[in-house]
């Protein structure tokens, strides 16, 4: 079955995946090395503020940028221009020479061009793949994506980094440099996305002002009850997740009392929970629907994040970061392939892009907050607080969105033409 997902499938699942192996070292090494710098939970968290608050404010105009061209030649734009900051740190780091700023100025550089790649990847892989394959493919590509982040590359940043630390950072600028390649081999197959769209269509309407297609991406999403839906629990989920992930290196090393190398195994847990429950999803969403996977998803989420903040050393919290990653992995498969099946292909990355802009609203709130509630209160009371604001925006969820039975276009919802 695999093999019918198609070549452009494959050589855009590669590129994902082979970029996603040095984000891996990455998002490991450079909280870790901001630790080393300093060990002030603020100063930790505003690596994270820094990381979102671009998207939040160009997140819809990367998603018009998005649907003005073609897909494939955006992604390998933004990969290619991601392996230039990347390495310029990298030879900063190599040098003995970087400081705070220099973390700041490139956790906030790369998101932007990570969003530009994503927005555009996700409608075309709405091209490449037929419209009842999109939960496999989703959920092949997001399981790989997990394994060479959290599996390879996440231990290989604790070890690399006891060789240099300017490594992990090397290795990811060439990673982004070989995804820039795959993609380029990609060749188009236009579907049409929610059955209103030909794929004649291309990637958008010619002639429209930027103002007038922002105004149709949140249309979109403001007409059709579960892709509001599925903004505002990502808003939520986002703004928990990042209120304690901005302070985990704090909480693994002063309440769990983690070594390096134990820290980045949290996330390998994390992704064998995703990894199973990748060969789950399909078969859930067929039989449940996307709205009672959604919510179901949800509230598993938030009772495990509520044992994240019970955790109590390595194996109490390797269990709850499995369960995290089950239950986030098959909310975001549920979600994505939804948003693909019911959003016309030429509106896609405007739906997409914009509904990242508001998670990334809540993620700066909560970058802001983490820091500020874990002096006050501990990090392990934002763990725990965090889970219980997850389960009850799954009930909302649930409540607000019963009457959300079919895949109608979203189009339907809006009367855009």
């Amino acid at each position: 079955m695999a093999a019918g997902l198609g070549k452009g499938y494959w050589l855009l699942w590669s590129s994902s995946v082979l970029a996603n192996l040095g984000d891996g070292m990455r998002l490991v090494a450079l909280p870790l090395l901001a630790y080393s710098i300093s060990e002030d939970p603020l100063d930790i968290s505003l690596v994270t503020l820094f990381s979102f608050l671009p998207g939040m404010v160009l997140g819809p105009l990367v998603g018009v940028l998005v649907d003005r061209f073609d897909r494939r030649r955006v992604v390998a734009l933004a990969d290619a221009l991601r392996s230039l900051p990347i390495l310029l740190f990298a030879l900063v780091v190599c040098a003995g020479e970087v400081r705070l700023l220099h973390v700041y100025v490139l956790a906030a550089v790369l998101p932007v061009l990570e969003l530009l790649e994503d927005s555009a990847a996700r409608p075309l892989m709405a091209e490449l793949l037929p419209e009842r394959a999109l939960e496999r493919g989703n959920a092949r590509l997001g399981s790989a994506r997990m394994v060479a982040q959290d599996v390879l590359g996440s231990p290989a940043a604790g070890f690399l980094m006891a060789v240099s630390a300017s490594l992990p950072f090397f290795v990811n600028g060439a990673t982004f440099v070989g995804a820039t390649i795959l993609v380029l081999l990609v060749k188009r197959r236009p579907r049409s996305a929610g059955g209103d769209v030909s794929p004649a269509a291309g990637n958008g309407v010619r002639g429209k002002s930027v103002r007038a297609e922002l105004s149709e991406g949140f249309a979109i999403i403001r007409g059709t009850p579960l892709l509001r839906a599925i903004a505002l629990t990502s808003a939520v989920v986002n703004f928990v997740h990042v209120a304690g992930f901005s302070l985990l290196v704090v909480y693994a090393k002063e309440n769990l009392h983690l070594r390096n190398e134990e820290y980045a195994f949290l996330f390998t847990a994390m992704v064998a929970g995703g990894v199973l429950s990748g060969w789950l999803v399909p078969r859930l969403t067929s039989r449940w629907g996307t709205r009672r996977t959604m919510v179901a998803a949800l509230t598993a989420l938030g009772l495990a994040r509520g044992g994240l903040g019970s955790a109590v050393g390595l194996y109490s919290s390797l269990t709850a970061f499995f369960a995290m990653g089950a239950a986030m992995f098959t909310y975001n498969v549920a979600v994505t392939s939804y948003q693909q099946r019911v959003t016309p292909t030429a509106h896609l990355g405007r739906v997409y892009a914009t509904t990242q802009a508001v998670s990334s609203g809540a993620v700066v709130i909560a970058a802001l907050a983490g820091g500020a509630l874990a002096q006050f209160t501990g990090v392990r009371a934002v763990m725990l607080t965090g889970g219980l604001a997850i389960v009850v925006s799954a009930l909302i969820c649930g409540w607000a969105t019963r009457r959300e039975t079919g895949h109608r276009s979203a189009l339907s919802h809006t009367g855009i033409s």
